[in-house]
């Protein structure tokens, strides 16, 4: 049987998570507001799980419409039938 290592959890406060995934502090906060699961450190910070953090900005990549559009664009999927 191989033994497989697992890598420690990777936790952020609000400003480290806002750093990993690019976006604005503001962002992460109201991710938080939104439901995005978090929990405490022992000096009373918000934290969050990385993988928590990486599904959440998956989800809203996934739902938001611009961004699509820009994926579909790059990959040259873009539908042309019907459009002038």
């Amino acid at each position: 049987m191989v033994e497989v290592e697992q890598e420690p959890e990777r936790w952020f406060t609000y400003r480290g998570a806002a750093l990993r995934v690019d976006r604005s502090v503001r962002s992460i906060k109201q991710w938080r507001k939104d439901g995005m699961p978090m929990g405490w450190d022992e000096l009373g910070r918000r934290i969050v799980r990385e993988d928590v953090l990486l599904a959440e900005l998956r989800r809203r990549l996934a739902a938001n419409p611009a961004h699509q559009y820009r994926i579909r664009a790059a990959l040259g999927d873009t539908p042309t039938e019907g459009w002038s």
